[in-house]
């Protein structure tokens, strides 16, 4: 017999526009909403591999680009957010629209808020602190990993501590998501790699988080479903489009699922690490997914099965699930990655309680992580002595 339903709430973009050639739409998208002025956000990177001009050009020829913001930096601090704020409300933009990965699309989310209520992002940072929505935001990623163009958290750096520090709330989700593979087409592979296992972490951790709703599993696995027969794959093919299809949607899927449930113990060691190293997020959080999953075995063993399942692996234990999990790291790239990081010892336990500390991603974890695991895992996956 079924147990009582439990109440539940689930958050999900407005619109979401997938397919090969979505992107070109923007222009439509813009007059069918009434936006006359847009504020376009991206980074050096994509405006290197020329997505910038493709999707800026048809913007400028309407007539409707107020100003390009190709400046956001990885890890974005909570300074540029605030500059870029300032830049849109001077330019009288209507609508924010963000290009890139997960770091523009975070410090997008954030102006936007900023822009339409006149404050800083020192004051949203936290759980629910927006008060209403900020300007339309319209998100396309350019990479398939993240999944922030489904998501209402955003993640920013306090150059001040050196902390990673996030804002969460509804209020951010995206008016309209696009996702467009083709724009992930030109990925350089360290970069597919580590976007790659991040979504894959998303999924799993969306999956057994003690708050996750079924809306978020049924994503989590179907998330899954597209992942395990496409990122080993698009690392091994780059030129794969079938692979880099099944990221791209594999990646929005994993969002979604964790914008509904939660990101745990994992994200919460990689914050600390990542904000202090300035590591690439998806390497941390896919070297430290096999260990933590070690850490969860005792609770979680009928949920790595069905998990493990629908990434094509079959129903494995909580052992061996968490040894695919590492092989995936040391094949694709992200263990030589994370050994080119220094971090010496005497910092873990200072990461350990800050990791700790971080309740909102500790809490759904479904295994309880004391200071004393959190360093265990720390030195254990960077090879530090204890």
């Amino acid at each position: 017999m079924n147990a009582p339903l439990s109440s539940f709430e689930n958050h999900l973009p407005r619109r979401v526009i997938t397919g090969r050639g979505a992107s070109e739409s923007l222009v439509e998208l813009c007059r069918a909403n009434g936006w006359r002025q847009v504020f376009l956000v991206s980074d050096a990177g994509v405006a290197g591999a020329g997505l910038l001009r493709k999707v800026s050009l048809p913007l400028l020829d309407a007539h409707l680009l107020a100003e390009t913001f190709a400046e956001v930096p990885p890890e974005p601090p909570i300074d540029v957010v605030d500059t870029m704020a300032e830049r849109i409300k001077a330019s009288g933009a209507d609508v924010v629209i963000a290009l890139g990965g997960g770091s523009v699309m975070d410090a997008a989310k954030v102006a936007a808020l900023c822009a339409r209520h006149g404050k800083t992002a020192r004051e949203f940072l936290g759980i629910r602190k927006a008060g209403a929505r900020g300007l339309p935001t319209v998100l396309i990623p350019t990479t398939a990993g993240t999944g922030s163009e489904a998501t209402f958290v955003a993640i920013l750096t306090d150059t001040a501590t050196g902390n990673k520090v996030g804002v969460v709330d509804p209020c951010i989700l995206a008016d309209i998501a696009i996702v467009d593979p083709a724009l992930t087409d030109g990925l350089p592979a360290h970069v597919t790699a580590a976007a790659g296992m991040d979504a894959l972490v998303h999924a799993v951790e969306a999956f057994i988080a003690k708050n996750a709703t079924p809306i978020a599993r049924g994503l989590a696995l179907e998330a899954a479903r597209h992942i395990g027969r496409s990122l080993e794959v698009v690392c091994r093919e780059p030129q794969n489009t079938a692979a880099r299809d099944g990221m791209a949607i594999g990646s929005h899927l994993a969002g979604m699922a964790f914008a509904n449930a939660s990101c745990c113990a994992v994200h919460a060691l990689a914050l600390p690490l990542g904000g202090r190293f300035h590591i690439p997020h998806g390497v941390i959080t896919g070297c430290f997914a096999g260990e933590m999953m070690r850490h969860n075995a005792p609770v979680c063993e009928a949920d790595f099965a069905e998990f493990s399942a629908a990434l094509g692996w079959g129903a494995l234990s909580p052992d061996a699930f968490a040894d695919r999990l590492d092989a995936i790291a040391d094949n694709i790239g992200l263990r030589i990655a994370l050994k080119k990081a220094i971090v010496p010892a005497e910092v873990i336990p200072a990461m350990a309680a800050d990791a700790v500390a971080n309740r909102r991603l500790m809490d759904p974890n479904p295994r309880e992580v004391s200071v004393a695991d959190a360093a265990r895992i720390y030195q254990t996956v960077l090879a530090i002595p204890a």
